[in-house]
């Protein structure tokens, strides 16, 4: 490269910056935290994963169970879920996964198991209304005979009323 005034050949150092833990090191004691803090403790002793990521991957499965709880009203209006979104970047290595997994795994295992409650609701309401269609129809046609003996019973009446 040439050296112009522009691109000089001469860089100034460039300082190290500070890691995102670095930068974030006064994060909370887990003691003050309560139940958060325990789910922390237990999956930092368990996963082994960075404490930040370990509190901010706990932070967002218990979003995650809260959301539907609460509404917000958003600043352009209407109500809307209150969401937490989080971004978790880290070298390979760095219990990511172990991390999602270990926090995730309880909420995936209660949707299974919802999804599992509804298939079997659906199939008794679809076996309900089935019965309820029969009933239904036998119903109308009774009704449509009993309708139709009620208006020949009627213009029988009328005929002998001649």
């Amino acid at each position: 490269m040439q050296q112009n005034e522009t691109f000089p050949i001469r860089y100034a150092a460039i300082p190290r910056q500070p890691t995102l833990f670095e930068r974030y090191s006064g994060l909370p004691d887990l003691s003050q935290l309560g139940l958060i803090g325990d789910a922390v403790s237990e999956a930092l002793k368990a996963v082994q994963g960075p404490y930040p990521s370990t509190l901010l991957v706990c932070l967002l499965a218990a979003s995650t169970v809260t959301q539907t709880m609460y509404d917000v009203e958003r600043p352009a209006g209407g109500p809307t879920s209150l969401s937490l979104y989080g971004l978790l970047i880290a070298d390979s290595g760095e219990r990511k996964s172990s991390l999602i997994n270990y926090f995730f795994k309880p909420i995936r295992e209660a949707e299974i198991a919802a999804e599992k409650e509804y298939e079997k609701q659906l199939l008794q309401w679809q076996r309900d209304i089935q019965i309820w269609e029969i009933h239904r129809k036998e119903l109308k046609k009774k009704l449509s005979k009993a309708i139709e003996h009620d208006i020949a019973a009627s213009m029988k009446e009328e005929n002998t009323d001649d």
